[in-house]
């Protein structure tokens, strides 16, 4: 009788999570990934397809993770080798363009607030980051502070000299609370992989 509430409980929260990743994909998502990546071809419809998949498993995982505290070893593989895929597509693989750096942040500020497409996509530089603190969650906050500015920076410093973004002070400071963002909610809510 046990096993069998569990694994209703489970195929609940399954489902429930394929929903919601589903309902997160279709609305947010798949609007973001254009702005990424040209709107055709194999390369927009890897990168769709991973992130539907890291939206959905992420859903199922997050569920998981608030009602039950921790998460299949297996779901938490392919979790990270999407997020790391999508990550590495969204960062790398973007449209070719011109060296531009912007070093005042309030120009991006501006543009998020007055552009509805600049807006979804400082949303998704947040977010992208913000399971990147599961990796760091066990750093000392002054190692955490470092590596939080590092990484953006190298990632911008990266994507301009490959002409696939903006040198952008505003992406490093969205990139920088995401990770801080998920370092403290994983220091907190501790994640049991089994």
């Amino acid at each position: 009788m046990k096993n069998g509430k569990k694994l209703l409980k489970n195929s609940a929260i399954a489902l429930l999570g394929a929903i919601i990743g589903y309902l997160l994909y279709y609305f947010i998502i798949m609007e973001a990934v254009p702005l990424f990546i040209e709107s055709s071809g194999i390369k927009y419809i890897a990168v769709s397809i991973l992130a539907l998949v890291i939206s959905i498993a992420g859903c199922i995982a997050a569920l998981n993770l608030i009602i039950n505290r921790k998460i299949n070893k297996y779901l938490f593989f392919i979790i990270c080798a999407a997020y790391f895929a999508v990550l590495f597509a969204v960062l790398f693989l973007r449209f070719s363009i011109e060296r531009v750096f912007i070093f005042n942040p309030l120009i991006g500020l501006t543009d998020t607030f007055s552009n509805r497409e600049m807006a979804i996509q400082s949303f998704m530089n947040l977010a992208i980051f913000i399971p990147m603190g599961y990796f760091v969650r066990k750093l000392t906050y002054s190692k955490l502070f470092i590596f939080s500015i590092v990484i953006p920076l190298v990632i911008e410093l990266v994507q301009v000299a490959a002409k696939r973004g903006f040198f952008d002070v505003f992406d490093i400071l969205l990139y920088f609370i995401g990770i801080n963002i998920g370092y403290f909610i994983f220091k907190k809510w501790k994640l049991i992989v089994e």
